[in-house]
């Protein structure tokens, strides 16, 4: 039976992440994801049901549209495979729970976000209204992180945030509605961290960027991406690393 479980949740995850490729892709364009159905995004001939097995129908035909031939992003199957990945992380880390249910939507959310912050700079209000609801609900049935540390890991990093925003114009509008809402999902103190990696990813980025001269000094970088797979990280295994910091500071003050 456990078995079974495991493989049923990543497979949850492939088939959800296939339909996180078509919100990628529509929701920017202000497509319908709900009627019509799929096609190429070259030649717009309609897919087969042969074409939308997740990850194994890029597989067989070789990464290349059936119809036209041309050449199909190796990122749709990454997607797929990044929702399941993170799909199982969260059946490890929470079980087959009303929580673990509301933290992979939230998954699913910040990688469609993420993807379309990536390829359009803006990251569309209703994934982050869909976060913050997320966040209420795990607010009433959990007891991880209290509703004083939500409400103060909303204005935590947003408030100085939407300051740097006002004054300089530096900071995205979506970039600050993002970090809130997560703040109310993870608390303060994860909502800091989750800054701190996320900082630490896009200077990283944009150094291999310039360094590789896809990018110049002022080159700017969407932050949401970073921001996004940041808080999975701190959603995930923030409480492990936050007390593995604290034992590694604990035994160099015993050692001194």
């Amino acid at each position: 039976m456990e078995i079974f479980i495991h493989v049923y949740t990543i497979l949850i995850g492939l088939i959800i992440g296939s339909f996180l490729n078509v919100l990628i892709y529509r929701v920017p364009l202000k497509l319908s994801f709900v009627k019509g159905a799929s096609f190429c995004p070259k030649c717009k001939h309609k897919l087969s049901w042969l074409d939308l097995f997740p990850v194994l129908s890029y597989i067989f035909l070789f990464g290349k549209c059936r119809y036209c031939k041309d050449g199909i992003s190796p990122r749709y199957p990454a997607i797929e495979l990044l929702n399941a990945l993170c799909y199982y992380l969260v059946y490890l880390r929470f079980g087959l729970t009303p929580a673990a249910f509301v933290y992979a939507v939230i998954c699913s959310c910040l990688i469609v976000l993420a993807m379309i912050d990536y390829d359009h700079k803006i990251i569309p209000d209703r994934f982050n209204i869909i976060i913050g609801i997320g966040a209420l609900i795990l607010g009433f049935i959990t007891k991880d992180v209290t509703w004083t540390e939500r409400i103060i890991g909303f204005f935590a990093v947003s408030l100085p945030l939407l300051i740097i925003a006002l004054i300089t114009g530096g900071v995205g509008e979506g970039d600050v509605k993002l970090i809130a809402v997560c703040g109310l999902l993870l608390g303060w103190k994860l909502i800091l961290l989750t800054m701190l990696f996320a900082s630490v990813f896009a200077a990283i980025f944009g150094i291999v960027l310039i360094a590789i001269k896809k990018a110049k000094g002022k080159t700017q970088l969407p932050f949401g991406p970073f921001i996004a797979f940041s808080v999975i990280i701190c959603m995930l295994y923030g409480e492990n690393i936050i007390n593995l910091y604290i034992s590694f500071l604990m035994i160099n003050t015993n050692l001194k």
